[in-house]
Parts: structure tokens; sequence; C-alpha cells
């Protein structure tokens, strides 16, 4: 473990990094791994950085883009329309708003009715209502009548099975 950190600090100060402190400088001269460790390292970042490539852009290079900018198209300028119509919006809008809510709040405007009226009609309906159940055939209501009866029978057995089961 104590090497691999040395060879770190070597490492990092052939990547441009402080001097080598005195006690590392004295553990690279007595052990021969470390020292051939720095040896070869050496070696490779001289290789490393005398075959680095520089790259270089032609002198042309810009010419030949502002060239390409100048023909490039420029976008249309975009019609807004007059600036009273984009200010109307906002408003517009609340308007709808605020009277959305009062129509929520209040709710439909309903006549008031005669309180006549409201007899009159609930009267009607218990006149017609009345008319229903005379018109309606005994077959048809003949079935819920059985079922009515065997629910009734039900519940009675139910009751004694209950009384006769308490202690």
């Amino acid at each position: 473990m104590k090497s691999w950190l040395a060879k770190m600090r070597i490492s990092g100060v052939l990547d441009g990094g402080p001097k080598l402190p005195g006690p590392l400088r004295e553990r690279i001269g007595s052990s021969e791994e470390l020292r051939d460790f720095a040896q070869r390292l050496a070696v490779v970042d001289h290789a490393l950085r005398a075959t680095a490539p520089r790259p270089r852009a032609p002198a042309s290079l810009h010419r030949l883009i502002m060239r390409a900018v100048e023909r490039g198209e420029r976008p249309a300028a975009a019609w807004y329309g007059p600036a009273l119509l984009r200010w109307l919006a906002v408003p517009a809008v609340a308007v709808v708003a605020l009277l959305l809510a009062w129509y929520c709040v209040r709710g439909p405007a309903r006549p008031p009715a005669p309180e006549r009226d409201a007899l009159v009609a609930s009267a009607s309906a218990l006149e017609i209502g009345g008319r229903i159940a005379q018109a309606i055939p005994s077959a048809v209501v003949a079935p819920l009548a059985d079922e009515l009866e065997r629910l009734s029978c039900d519940l009675n057995n139910a009751g004694k099975y209950l009384l006769a089961s308490l202690p």
C-alpha cells in the first residue's frame, strides 16, 4: 500500500505537481522497485510529450466560415400584430374568468315561481302517482309481492332460530 501511494506521488510530480519531498526521494533511492518505476514513468512521459499531436487549423478556415455565414439565409422577422392586440389578450381572459366565477357562485338565472304554481305542480304529481298505482296490472306487481312475502318468512325463521339458540 505504501509503495502504491509513493507511485501516485511520483506520477503527480511528472504531471506538473510539486517537487518530490525529501523523504520520498530517500525512499526512491533505497527501493529498487520505486527507482525502476520512476525511470520507466519518466521515459513514457517524455515519449508522450514529444509525440503529442499539435492540431493546427488551416489559415483559410476563418475566411470559409465567414463566407458561409454571410451567404446563409436570415430568418424573416415575425409579425406580432399591433401592440394593442397583444395587450388586450390578458384583460379579456381575466374578464372571462371573472364572469365564469360569478356564474358558478350565483347559478343560472331562474324566474321566481309563485307558491300557487308550486302547489299546483305537487298536486298534479300526486294525482299522476295515484293513477299509475291503479293502472299497473297485478301481473307486474305479483312477483314483487311474492318475493316480499318470502323475505318476511325468512326473517321470521331467522329470529326463531336465534331465540332457540340462546341459553
